[in-house]
Parts: C-alpha cells; structure tokens; sequence
C-alpha cells in the first residue's frame, strides 16, 4: 500500500476512535451558593401559587358510633 492509503485505512480502522461528544453544561451549573428568591423565580425553579387548593371533602360522611344525647336509653 502507498503511504497515504495505509494512513487512511490504519485511521478510518483505529479502534480508538472519538465518537462521543458530551453534551453541554446548564446555564448557571458552575456558580457555587444559593441564588436569592427573585433569581429563583426568573429562572423557574419556584413556582408561585395564586390559588391554593381547596380543602378536600370527605366523600363517605362518617358512620355514628353513638347514640345522640337527645336520644337517652331508660334503665
């Protein structure tokens, strides 16, 4: 083989060839600390409740385990 094609194929035949590329850093991944609240905000990590959820209803009521005092049994 000339030089060049051996160059070629001992390349294109390498077994060590770089075929993975990270992929990028997030923006901010550096900074060391905590980012105050407004930043936190902008950037979307809190995300603020206008409404906060109703209070959830029972849907079975509960069963009466007693007698009401109105209702008194005579002995």
């Amino acid at each position: 083989f000339p030089a060049e094609e051996r160059g070629t194929k001992l390349v294109s035949r390498s077994r060590h060839q770089f075929c993975y590329i990270p992929p990028n850093t997030r923006e901010n991944f550096g900074k060391i600390g905590f980012p105050s609240i407004q930043t936190c905000m902008g950037r979307g990590y809190i995300k603020e409740d206008l409404d906060p959820c109703p209070r959830p209803k029972r849907r079975q009521p509960y069963n009466a385990m007693f007698s009401p005092k109105g209702k008194e049994q005579k002995t």
